[in-house]
């Protein structure tokens, strides 16, 4: 029996793959932001030395999973290779919200992943700028959520090339 290889069902297997990676590193990087702010609210675990390691360890994993986002699953929309009109309308709708939460995780982590200088000036903001990055988060954890169910509906049509 010769098999034939569907390109659709092969982007369909590596989309959902793609997914499950976003998804687990979401969640990894959501339980480090819940031990962050755990770490400020208990004045026993407020050493400095410990904060900074959980930081660089927190912006590290950060990019990456804003990175996984726009490598894996926005490649297509942003290098404009997508053709299916679902995912194009929901593009045009939520797609520049995503690169605001991307802009602001980026400038979280410029501020805190390799700053040595976590003096007292530096870490009176840092409780206001978790918070943005948590209401930040929680916007663009909404917005992929989105992406990732119009992704995944198995009713999705695709535009007319005008190739």
């Amino acid at each position: 029996m010769n098999t034939v290889k569907h390109p659709h069902f092969d982007r369909r297997i590596r989309t959902k793959k793609e997914i499950k990676q976003l998804i687990a590193e979401r969640n990894h990087v959501l339980s480090q932001f819940y031990g962050l702010t755990h770490h400020i609210d208990d004045p026993k675990k407020g050493d400095l030395e410990t904060l900074h390691e959980l930081l660089q360890e927190f912006c590290q994993d950060l990019i990456d999973y804003i990175a996984t986002g726009h490598f894996e699953i926005y490649r297509r929309i942003e290098e404009r290779q997508e053709r299916r009109h679902e995912i194009l309308e929901l593009s045009d709708e939520v797609f520049h919200k995503i690169l605001d939460t991307t802009k602001v995780a980026i400038n979280f982590n410029d501020l805190y992943d390799f700053s040595n200088d976590l003096n007292p000036e530096v870490l009176k903001e840092f409780p206001m700028q978790l918070s943005e990055l948590g209401q930040n988060l929680a916007v663009r954890i909404e917005l992929e959520d989105r992406f990732i169910n119009t992704l995944l509906s198995p009713r999705i049509r695709q535009t007319e090339s005008t190739h």
